[in-house]
């Protein structure tokens, strides 16, 4: 079976050994490696790609236990899954006009199930492409309800990343890690947000 690990722990010594020993210990084959580390939170963030003949159960039992002393979070997907994301965007169009079509055009290894905007602009060109979008607008009053209502879709739509192209939402209760290169993009130059509950 083809699998996918993410990793995200506290940046420390061992952890890229530890992870390798794991996939050796569950019969696996590591078909390919990146990890990046945040040097402003200190966050170790890691994607493995990996073959094993003892299917998800046995890897996550693996991984589980040959990486416990660290506290990663750890996700474990099949590669041909593919990895959901939430796009929070405002009212720039020409980012999302572009996610949207490649992965209309399956040029982007990703499903997209939800837009969420603090404006309306943008409704009709994802609902065109067949994407629901939630308006959720922000004020001083708004703004612990609507982080709350983010959180709950992220947990509802089992989201794997956030891809995050304004900054006037800042989810004070989400952790940002920027993964390099955590999809196959074929050639986009794109820098993605995987926020997880803090």
């Amino acid at each position: 079976m083809d699998l996918i690990a993410s990793l995200q722990c506290a940046d420390q010594p061992g952890i890229v050994h530890a992870m390798t020993s794991a996939v050796l210990n569950c019969g696996g084959n590591i078909i390919e490696n990146q990890q990046f580390t945040d040097p402003t939170t200190n966050q170790f963030v890691m994607r493995t790609r990996f073959e094993t003949s003892q299917g998800i159960e046995g890897a996550q039992k693996s991984l589980n236990e040959g990486l416990s002393r660290f506290s990663p979070s750890l996700h474990i997907r099949p590669t041909a899954q593919k990895p959901r994301a939430l796009v929070m965007v405002t009212t720039e169009s020409h980012c999302l006009r572009d996610l949207l079509y490649l992965e209309e055009l399956g040029e982007l290894n990703v499903e997209i199930p939800l837009v969420v905007s603090n404006r309306e602009e943008l409704r009709s060109l994802v609902e065109s492409h067949g994407v629901k979008f939630l308006f959720l607008p922000i004020t001083p009053d708004t703004k612990a309800s609507q982080e709350a209502e983010v959180l709950k879709k992220i947990e509802e739509l089992k989201i794997d990343f956030v891809v995050q192209s304004f900054a006037t939402l800042c989810l004070a209760k989400l952790s940002i890690f920027i993964i390099l290169s955590c999809l196959d993009l074929k050639g986009l130059s794109l820098i993605t947000k995987l926020m997880s509950a803090a």
